[in-house]
């Protein structure tokens, strides 16, 4: 599964959590391959042109996953941006545990991104991982 998200989305905390690590935060410089998952930088959909990277990195893929801040009042998604991918798609909301979080505001944000099947996450609280891997069976 190929993660997006804009930088600070928790994709690399969410990563952490679905392979049972101790959550230590990082910045991805670079697309990095953990496992099952590969972690793409948040500059990669924060920038146009390197949609290109997003693109080739999922064509090993089978899944993937557009990651949305509950937290966040804004989308770097632009209408119908999984349709680019021509992949089986999940939109994950991040951060539900949040109090200023807005997981309706994420999901509907997630939505206008084109995707239909939205998972609400906790990578502290552990919310949302059991049936996120059930997806990626």
């Amino acid at each position: 599964m190929l993660l997006v998200g804009k930088t600070g989305s928790g994709k690399t905390s969410l990563i952490q959590a679905l392979l049972d690590q101790e959550l230590s935060y990082r910045k991805t410089q670079a697309i990095t391959f953990n496992g099952t998952f590969i972690d793409s930088p948040g500059e990669f959909l924060e920038n146009r042109r390197l949609y290109s990277a997003l693109l080739a990195s999922a064509m090993t893929c089978d899944v993937v996953g557009l990651v949305q801040d509950a937290t966040g009042r804004n989308s770097h998604y632009p209408p119908n941006f999984a349709s680019m991918f021509k992949k089986e798609m999940i939109g994950i909301v991040t951060k539900v545990d949040k109090e200023s979080s807005n997981p309706e505001r994420a999901e509907k944000f997630l939505r206008w991104a084109g995707v239909e099947n939205i998972v609400k996450t906790s990578s502290i609280d552990k919310i949302g991982l059991e049936q996120l891997r059930l997806c990626l069976i």
